[in-house]
């Protein structure tokens, strides 16, 4: 049964699209057999990939139900071979909450996860990219999942979103899925070099316990390879595979993993 993980944070840009690229791609360029899931309305996710897909059948229509999830999965070409399959995005996914409100569909918030039960067999691990904004989508991406990883930035503002979050998850864990775990948290575009940075990282640090977790011992550096392959509509890994932003996003997955192992 495969491990389903929602990358979130209630801020926006601080690398939601770009962890769960290169969290999906490193996971299948280590054998793994992996589904990434594209919630957010900008779909950057799924322009990433450079898949071609029909946007009549994305994660919008499964949240509403209107179809089949066997009916959305693309396959994602790459150089290596590996199994990467992707969900694409719509970009109606920012009217889902009207929608829902329309139809008066009881218990909304578990569309998601009854679709997921029809293929997590076949997947060592689904990912869920979250838009930026407590919404149906991210409501349904933390109650489908085992896990949580929260991608942030050394900043003052980084600091504020973890809060809401922290209550966000708070009432997913009563409510609608008491298991999900936050794994961690993720700091990224990070320069050692600066006192202001490592003030702020000892912050993290203290914030990271209202959400019961810890911050990740590796750091991902500040680098613009990873928007030059994103813009390539290539993976970092095949694009930038000697750059050192890429040795610390190997180096995150390898405690990652570890970390689930003896989970």
């Amino acid at each position: 049964m495969s491990k389903t993980i929602t990358v979130t944070n209630q801020k926006g840009g601080t690398g939601k699209t770009s962890t769960s690229l290169f969290l999906s791609y490193g996971l299948a360029f280590k054998g793994y057999k992996v589904l990434l899931v594209d919630l957010d309305s900008q779909a950057d996710a799924s322009f990433s990939t450079g898949v071609s897909y029909d946007e009549t059948k994305t994660s919008l229509e499964i949240i509403s139900g209107d179809i089949d999830i066997t009916d959305t999965i693309v396959p994602v070409p790459t150089k290596q071979q590996a199994k990467l399959d992707l969900v694409p995005a719509s970009s109606n996914l920012a009217s889902l909450d009207i929608q829902l409100v329309k139809r008066q569909l009881i218990d909304a918030q578990y569309n998601l996860s009854e679709a997921l039960k029809q293929v997590q067999d076949d997947y060592d691990y689904i990912i869920l990219d979250t838009p930026p904004a407590i919404s149906m989508a991210v409501l349904n991406a933390l109650t489908a999942s085992d896990y949580v990883i929260v991608p942030t930035q050394a900043d003052i503002y980084g600091l504020k979103g973890l809060g809401k979050l922290a209550g966000t998850i708070n009432s997913i864990q009563k409510h609608s899925n008491p298991s999900v775990q936050v794994l961690g948290i993720l700091i990224g575009r990070y320069d050692a070099r600066t006192n202001f940075t490592k003030a702020i990282t000892d912050m993290l640090q203290d914030t990271s316990k209202k959400l019961h977790t810890r911050v990740f011992n590796t750091k991902i550096r500040e680098a613009i390879a990873i928007k030059e392959a994103q813009g390539e509509r290539t993976n970092l890994f095949e694009y930038a595979p000697k750059a050192k932003v890429t040795n610390d996003v190997n180096q995150f997955l390898n405690e990652l993993l570890g970390g689930l192992l003896y989970d």
